[in-house]
């Protein structure tokens, strides 16, 4: 058969679906590799984004814990008085006012302190033979204490911040136990290198707060040193501080760790050495010490909407080729041999149109083969004519709108791109500030001269950041001057428009009147703080109250039973109170700092059994650690009762000995230790199952708190608890 010979129907339905199938098969192809490609970079963009916000915030972190060392080798920059005392007060100070420091300290060369190293070879707990002013105030162990600086003559904390005369943050290293990083500041008077200042920081917190986050379903976040070096993991603690990212063993791990120790950001396709799924793993600079924050995401958890997003293209390209194959014959089904006749009824029609007449309509009186044809010009040219009376509605809808922009508190702009924001266009209610619109335009005045002094500098550079970024997007809260000179909080929410090129072109944006949620927000912030105050503090007046209400009372009895009964009761409640007292004291208001705790409760008990210091001496090694209420009420109880037991039982009759009190965490767990000489803890009797009060409330606190409590008495009596916290 010859192709003249094919029915005009076949050739245009033919003609269609080829046609509509290439085109459809180009465009869906586009489209489905360009949205899911978008979608992508969506997902890499938003865990990349994660990872700087926490590199970011633990960034802010170490920069104030070396603007301390700035601050005290500043401040001995400038000392004068060559008084070794005072520095060792004012150190002690420091150390007491930042709780979050594990140790400070100075270092001074031979002789460059005040001359008189020779006078204090070993003279107290500050100096080593040398005689060097090098004291060393730290907490490691949980007391405070101060003793003399090693290794100082090989150790980078001291030879590279000499060397380099600029501030180091050090490699993380193990010392007595603890893994630590140190700061340090070079001191240098008239171009001469007399020493440093520095502080030591402690990790731990590092491992609870980072590996309490989670990514997606079951993607994770840990944070490694310059070379690597793991310094936290949700499930792998025995690496902590042992294990570097080299050691697995994987090409492009170690390509990552490169990146880190040169301080580049950046991500990898790779294998997680824990779960051994394939990975995107993100790693995110943290400038002050070269840090790294990483971020491990399941490959398939990441871009699981991208493959639904794909099938659904498909599927709606499928669909699509069939639907315009239907139409393709219903078109052709139409035409006939009058479609000449047709076509010059439509250019008297489009020809009218082109004049301004949309008035005018197709002949409908056709043979009714050709009936739809003409109808479906009549019914163009009425979407034609609703169209127009549309943009006529859309224009008077966009007067309304900019109506209500102008009646409203929120103020349009567009800037162009310069740090003056000169701008290009405003909305006529800008005058709530107090300003014109025709200061703006004329050039006169500029957005950059509105913005609060010291919040210009931060909201440009963190807008040209974003642009240099490829962002589209910005979002800030700053401070605005008014006209009359008030200041007022705005929040700016600005889309970064580009070119063709992708240069920017300008910035469109709108800024809100945030004033008043901003000074509420504050007020509900101290109305909170100060509400929980007050509850700690009249629950410590009120057990104050009780305590003293018990001692009055024991003065009206003559026997030696009753009294003890009504102290060891009236102890009881100042140990409750004193918890409520640390709580009112602390920065959080819900946890307690234990180790402050045990030592002013173990002074009262000393005092209260009239207990001499050189009869029995109190050994306290007490772990940094806060507890919640809920753990801490019944573990200062338990403290109570023991140590009251060894007060009053096991140094009678002047017995001489030591009461000692460990306190650490181990893990999940925590462990209390109160051991003493002297008489020992009778063996006929069963701690857990006696008539004593004293020690029916331990058994009883210990239930309550989840935790065991153990007896040894074949050296000493040693009471063991361990529990865990469930603040």
């Amino acid at each position: 058969m010859k192709w003249k010979d094919i029915s005009l129907k076949v050739k245009l339905v033919l003609y269609i679906v080829i046609g509509v199938f290439l085109i459809l098969s180009a465009s869906t192809s586009i489209v489905i590799s360009t949205v899911t490609e978008q979608e992508e970079q969506l997902a890499y963009h938003d865990s990349i984004q994660n990872a700087k916000s926490f590199a970011n915030g633990y960034n802010a972190d170490m920069k104030a814990n070396m603007a301390v060392a700035q601050t005290l080798a500043a401040l001995l920059v400038r000392y004068d008085n060559a008084d070794r005392d005072e520095i060792n007060a004012m150190l002690e100070e420091l150390l007491l006012e930042n709780q979050d420091l594990l140790a400070v300290y100075v270092a001074f060369e031979p002789s460059a302190f005040d001359g008189r190293d020779s006078e204090f070879i070993n003279a107290d707990a500050a100096h080593d033979e040398t005689g060097r002013f090098i004291p060393y105030w730290n907490k490691i162990g949980g007391e405070m204490f101060v003793e003399p600086l090693v290794d100082y003559d090989t150790l980078d904390y001291y030879q590279l911040t000499k060397q380099l005369e600029q501030e180091i943050v050090t490699e993380p290293y193990l010392y007595q136990g603890a893994l630590i990083v140190s700061y340090d500041a070079p001191i240098v008077k008239d171009g001469e290198f007399k020493g440093i200042g520095g502080v030591d920081v402690e990790l731990n917190y590092v491992d609870e707060t980072v590996s309490s986050v989670k990514a997606f379903d079951t993607g994770y976040l840990f944070m490694v040193s310059n070379t690597g070096v793991l310094l936290s993991h949700p499930t792998r603690k025995d690496w902590i501080g042992l294990r570097s990212m080299a050691d697995f063993e994987i090409p492009m791990i170690e390509k990552a760790t490169k990146d880190i120790n040169n301080g580049i950001g950046g991500h990898i396709d790779t294998i997680d050495p824990v779960s051994k799924k394939e990975v995107v793993m993100f790693y995110e600079p943290i400038e002050t010490g070269k840090f790294a924050i990483v971020l491990v995401v399941p490959t398939e958890e990441m871009l699981a909407g991208v493959e639904s997003l794909r099938s659904t293209l498909i599927t709606i390209y499928t669909f699509s080729i069939i639907f315009m194959g239907a139409m393709a014959y219903l078109i052709a089904t139409s035409f006939t041999d009058r479609i000449n006749e047709i076509v010059i009824d439509f250019k008297k029609v489009s020809g009218a149109a082109i004049k301004g007449d949309l008035d005018a309509r197709a002949n409908t009186d056709v043979e009714i083969d050709f009936k739809l044809i003409p109808e479906g010009m009549n019914e163009i040219m009425d979407s034609l004519t609703a169209y127009s009376k549309e943009l006529q509605n859309s224009y008077e809808l966009i007067q309304k709108m900019e109506s209500a922009v102008n009646s409203s508190k929120v103020v349009v702009f567009w800037w162009k791109f310069d740090y003056d924001y000169p701008v290009e266009f405003v909305s006529d209610n800008v005058a709530q500030f107090g300003y014109s619109l025709e200061e703006f335009l004329s050039g006169d005045l500029l957005y950059s001269n509105i913005i609060y002094k010291d919040d210009l500098d931060s909201v440009w550079s963190e807008l040209k950041r974003c642009a240099d970024e490829g962002h589209d997007h910005f979002h800030k809260d700053y401070r605005i001057v008014t006209k009359s000179g008030e200041i007022r909080w705005v929040h700016e929410d600005t889309s970064i428009q580009r070119d063709d090129e992708g240069k920017i072109a300008y910035f469109q944006g709108t800024i809100l009147d945030i004033t008043e949620r901003v000074k509420a927000e504050k007020a509900l912030k101290e109305m909170d703080e100060i509400r929980t105050k007050e509850i700690h503090h009249r629950i410590k007046n009120n057990l104050q109250v009780v305590s003293g209400m018990l001692y009055l009372e024991s003065l009206n009895f003559r026997y030696q039973e009753v009294i003890d009964a009504f102290r060891d009761s009236e102890n009881r409640v100042r140990s409750i109170a004193l918890i409520h007292e640390k709580l009112y004291q602390s920065k959080d208001l819900v946890s307690l700092d234990l180790a402050d705790y045990i030592k002013d409760l173990t002074d009262h008990l000393f005092h209260s059994y009239r207990v001499e210091e050189e009869n029995v001496k109190l050994i306290l090694n007490v772990e940094d650690v806060f507890l919640g209420m809920d753990t801490a009420v019944p573990l200062g109880i338990i403290i109570n009762e023991l140590t009251s037991n060894a007060l009053q039982h096991a140094f009678e009759n002047g017995v001489k000995g030591e009461i000692d009190i460990d306190f650490f965490k181990r893990g999940e767990l925590f462990e209390l230790t109160i051991s003493n000489t002297g008489k020992h803890f009778p063996e006929d009797i069963d701690f857990k199952n006696t008539k004593s009060l004293g020690l029916q409330l331990v058994t009883n606190l210990v239930s309550q708190i989840e935790g065991e409590v153990e007896l040894d008495t074949t050296d000493r009596t040693t009471f063991t608890i361990t529990f865990r916290d469930g603040k």
